[in-house]
């Protein structure tokens, strides 16, 4: 899975992927984003690469209830194709979601860990989009989901499951329509238990333990 994860200044995504400044009010650094929050993504519109905001907590257009979708933050590739939550997006509203890196927990004592890629480039999860409608509001609002996978090499020491963290060669391929390559070159160390808080912010949430 995917609940928090360290989510990199605007400034940083416009270097990665080479392209330009979106707007005068660019977003910051956040190291311990959670559910619900605005978070960026890239998507293709028209053809062109988009730096765009929105609603960590996928909202599928058809949506007409009043309430929420619950838990949409994630997506399980294993059911993405097939699940009416998300085939849509899976067929025609491919995003990227970029990273520093994630926070997962050791599922034997609740210990958390930080992950990253071990070049120190940004992490680039698949992700899927939606432009939606809230019920009872006049404008629509852009939703996105994390896709996750089963956990791959040692990373698998620490949880079962992992956001699907796309190789540099994947990233076309997944916006395209195409199957996802997972990167599986990351290092990943314990940190403070301060991140549990999903009120917790700053640099320290990432600074390494002695020990675990």
């Amino acid at each position: 899975m995917c609940g928090r994860y360290v989510s990199p200044d605007e400034a940083a995504i416009e270097r990665a992927f080479h392209i330009g400044r979106r707007n005068s009010n660019p977003f910051p650094r956040r190291f311990n984003v959670s559910p619900s929050m605005e978070v960026p993504f890239l998507w293709r519109d028209a053809g062109v690469l988009v730096l765009a905001t929105g609603r960590w907590g996928l909202i599928p257009h058809w949506w007409t209830r009043r309430e929420l979708p619950r838990f949409t933050h994630n997506a399980r590739i294993e059911e993405a194709s097939q699940k009416p939550m998300w085939r849509d997006a899976m067929r025609r509203a491919r995003c990227l979601v970029p990273a520093e890196g994630w926070y997962e927990w050791r599922e034997s004592d609740r210990q958390p860990y930080y992950i990253r890629r071990a070049d120190g480039k940004l992490v680039c999860f698949a992700g899927l989009m939606s432009f939606c409608k809230k019920p009872g509001a006049e404008n629509e609002i852009a939703t996105c989901a994390i896709v996750t996978t089963a956990a791959a090499g040692a990373i698998a020491q620490v949880h079962h499951r992992m956001p699907l963290a796309l190789s540099d060669d994947a990233q076309e391929q997944w916006l395209s329509g195409g199957d996802a390559v997972l990167s599986r070159e990351f290092a990943f160390y314990p940190v403070r238990k301060t991140v549990n808080n999903s009120r917790a912010e700053g640099p320290e949430l990432v600074e390494p333990l002695a020990k675990a």
